[in-house]
């Protein structure tokens, strides 16, 4: 990862235009996850990208917890100078549906900036589960009627272990974590029998012979794991999945501030280095304008609501 970073680094470094039109000073990112997942890697090669764009210093701060309305809250009462962005994560658009005492009543309250790519998500277990194939998975949680334990760092997670469950029957015990790489090392331990979470998040251990991945949540298999079945070639369907990753500004940030962003967002996803470095934690890119970023976040709202109300879920 360093490696990729630097060479990233020296890729970019003669290209620096002013990246939006905010003053010269620090800029701060706020992370919804603990440093070390997938998304706190994404955000830290695109603000080093940024950071190399321009004359401001991008300062990475990772603020993990209550499936992101912590960082959401340090965001709502930043200033909107165009010097504070959120990285958001899909899954954030479930916050005010799920929780009792939300931060904020939509993701749409925010300044939308820009997309920048979509995680794809795998499902894996421990190697020495008895599972080899999503069938033989199905088989053992029917075996066990106390269920089977599957972590989740994210509500998108959360989200794609209900979806599994409700189309296969099976039931599963969701034991929450703050992020993917809190939930990893019980996972290869066994102390967890599941997780559906980004592909880069398990890769490594995928590779050491620590996890096997039994499928895919995509339309088709992945580059890096090209012998991994889809979800559905193993006979499983699933439900549409907010996995993208965005930045967002304050409430009331003026929208020529926004708009700058999203330019040099867009001229940094351009860069050769910056996009093996994302496509290489299977985050599939797709820049768009704050106005493509809205109408997304408004539609998975609403995808939200109608996956609360199918699946019964309580806000807690």
């Amino acid at each position: 990862m360093n490696r990729r970073l630097s060479l990233m680094t020296l890729a970019i470094a003669a290209a620096r235009p002013a990246w939006s039109q905010a003053p010269a000073t620090t800029l701060r990112l706020i992370v919804p996850t603990p440093a070390g997942g997938a998304s706190d890697s994404a955000a830290r090669f695109v603000a080093q990208a940024l950071a190399q764009r321009g004359a401001a210093a991008v300062v990475v701060e990772n603020r993990p917890g209550a499936g992101g309305a912590i960082a959401a809250k340090a965001v709502l009462d930043a200033r909107p100078d165009g010097q504070t962005l959120l990285w958001a994560l899909g899954s954030m658009c479930g916050i005010p549906v799920l929780q009792k005492a939300p931060p904020f009543r939509s993701l749409a309250e925010f300044t939308p900036v820009s997309s920048v790519g979509r995680f794809v998500f795998a499902l894996f277990v421990p190697a020495d589960s008895p599972a080899r194939t999503v069938s033989d998975l199905v088989k053992l949680a029917r075996a066990r009627p106390e269920g089977l334990s599957c972590g989740h760092g994210t509500l998108g997670e959360m989200m794609a272990a209900a979806q599994f469950m409700k189309t296969t029957g099976v039931r599963t015990v969701l034991v929450p974590y703050k992020g993917g790489a809190q939930l990893m090392p019980d996972l290869t331990s066994g102390r967890l029998q599941l997780n559906f979470g980004p592909l880069s998040s398990g890769l490594a251990h995928v590779q050491a012979g620590k996890l096997r991945a039994l499928a895919v949540l995509a339309d088709q298999r992945s580059p890096q794991l090209p012998e991994v079945p889809t979800l559905a070639e193993a006979g499983v369907g699933s439900g549409p999945l907010p996995t993208w990753q965005a930045l967002l500004a304050p409430p009331g940030t003026p929208q020529e501030l926004a708009q700058g962003h999203a330019r040099e967002l867009a001229n940094a996803l351009r860069q050769p280095e910056l996009r093996a470095a994302l496509e290489g934690l299977a985050l599939q890119l797709e820049g768009s304008t704050p106005q493509a970023l809205a109408a997304t976040i408004n539609s998975d709202t609403q995808l939200w609501r109608q996956f609360v109300t199918e699946h019964a879920i309580a806000p807690e």
